[in-house]
């Protein structure tokens, strides 16, 4: 092998590992963590939330743009850094650009497309415009871009009130689910934010917004419900119960009219929450507690159907998509072709024991 193929063959994966063909280094670099996206006119306002260094504190920086690109690009021409997005982390989209079916699809497909930004980005969606949560966002911590990210991260895990939804399982969803899905919600609110509930799309538009309620009925549909904090009245006395463990499985079987039979089975495991007198963990006690909180998550459960029913739709939830994998062929109106039975069963656990 002559010398200078030997260089190409040796130097060339460098170049391409590093990222060595932009010849910025990485102070010139402003790394970002937070991207909200909102509708300007017929194209984007895209706000940023860059990451805290030893150089300088993090500012909002704001773009707009006729596409993603265009805005970055626009950006950058006004700064001495180049805007990175290797290290970004969420993307909050503003309803504005939710109730536009165009603008979305074109960001959704440019997002498909782009070698920089991961897919295992958390997505988020407000009913606000996503540039006040990022102005919300950067007046905690003292502005650091990764407070969003810690304050979803640990929210998501203690509070079962919202469901955490990274961009390659969105895009999933919306194949499958035929341009429908639920997002988690966030809001700017007062001292902060709040996290919880969800928006939903169908058609690949802004539909409804589900309260936390409604939010967890959708996570007890997906056997994630983990978090989630029910309360029962006993005796006049409110009872609060933790949710531990949560699982479900769907049933479809068909009936001789022609209708389908949808049992959708759930197994669920509480720890009890507070002072409880001891006769709540008696075998007669602890059963009438069960049956209280199986009919509470029935309730939330058939309230949060109620919705998609309102939407005329079964995708919203994912049910529609469930019974296709059953039923290949199907292709009828989910609402009138099937009957729902929810079944919840609860356990109550006494000092990490199942009575």
């Amino acid at each position: 092998m002559s010398n200078w193929k030997w260089i190409v063959v040796t130097i060339l994966p460098l170049f391409i590992a590093t990222g060595c063909w932009d010849k910025r280094d990485p102070e010139d670099r402003e790394y970002m963590i937070t991207m909200g996206v909102d509708k300007k006119d017929d194209g984007y306002t895209v706000a940023f939330a860059p990451a805290k260094t030893e150089e300088k504190e993090p500012k909002k920086m704001v773009c707009q743009g006729r596409s993603l690109a265009d805005a970055i690009a626009y950006n950058d021409s006004r700064n001495s850094r180049k805007t990175e997005l290797g290290q970004l982390k969420m993307i909050v989209f503003g309803k504005s650009i939710l109730e536009d079916r165009k603008l979305l699809l074109s960001l959704l497909e440019e997002l498909e497309r782009s070698q920089e930004i991961s897919k295992k980005v958390t997505v988020l969606a407000t009913a606000s415009s996503a540039e006040a949560c990022i102005d919300a966002m950067m007046e905690e911590d003292d502005g650091t871009g990764l407070f969003l990210w810690e304050f979803y991260k640990n929210t998501a895990k203690e509070v079962g009130v919202t469901k955490g939804l990274d961009m390659d399982t969105f895009f999933t969803e919306l194949t499958e689910q035929r341009g429908s899905a639920i997002l988690p919600r966030i809001e700017p609110a007062d001292g902060g934010l709040y996290l919880g509930g969800g928006v939903g799309l169908v058609d690949l538009r802004f539909s409804t917004f589900l309260n936390d309620k409604e939010e967890q009925g959708y996570l007890f549909l997906l056997g994630e419900a983990e978090g989630a904090v029910l309360e029962a009245e006993d005796d006049g006395k409110r009872i609060p119960l933790r949710v531990v463990n949560s699982k479900v499985d769907y049933d479809f079987e068909k009936q001789q009219d022609g209708t389908t039979l949808c049992r959708i089975e759930l197994s669920i495991n509480g720890d009890l929450l507070g002072s409880v007198k001891k006769e709540a963990f008696s075998k007669e006690g602890t059963k009438k507690l069960e049956n209280l909180f199986s009919e509470i998550i029935k309730t939330e459960i058939e309230n949060t159907m109620k919705i998609a029913q309102e939407q005329d739709t079964a995708e919203l939830l994912g049910l529609a998509v469930r019974l296709r994998r059953a039923y290949p062929e199907y292709s009828g109106d989910f609402w009138k072709d099937v009957t729902i039975v929810v079944e919840p069963e609860i356990k109550i656990r006494d000092t990490g024991r199942i009575r």
